[in-house]
């Protein structure tokens, strides 16, 4: 089984969500409500960069998050910058022998009056192929 978590402020990231949750057959679960997740073979980690991190309640999610629960880790998110968040997601899993697959989905988001309408249908049907991709080669 798959599994989907996401962190969103201003919902770019959340619309990412269900198209990767879409392409994965599962449904997509809120940080916030996924205190009882389940082993995931791969879990989709979704989140942008707020000041130059990750948002606290994505930090702690994965900071409680342990083998038992993710097999493998796959990042995707948005920002107005073009940053991912993978570097900062793996360096909080891959100590604790979670590993973070080096390829994601990432796309601009809009902020303010920067890339407005992102993530766009294109963006929304290139994340949910990435994902139907991602659990056919079961990474």
């Amino acid at each position: 089984m798959n599994a989907v978590i996401y962190v969103s402020k201003r919902g770019n990231t959340k619309k990412l969500a269900h198209a990767i949750a879409k392409g994965a057959g599962v449904k997509a679960q809120s940080a916030d409500h996924a205190a009882n997740l389940t082993r995931a073979e791969i879990l989709f980690v979704g989140g942008s960069i707020y000041a130059g991190r990750i948002s606290g309640v994505l930090h702690k999610f994965l900071q409680n998050l342990d083998q038992k629960q993710a097999a493998n880790v796959v990042v995707f998110g948005t920002s107005a910058s073009g940053k991912s968040i993978r570097d900062e997601v793996a360096s909080i899993l891959e100590p604790k022998g979670i590993p973070v697959a080096a390829e994601g989905f990432h796309c601009k988001g809009s902020f303010l009056c920067l890339n407005l309408g992102r993530p766009n249908a294109d963006d929304l049907a290139r994340a949910e192929d990435f994902a139907k991709r991602t659990c056919k080669s079961g990474l």
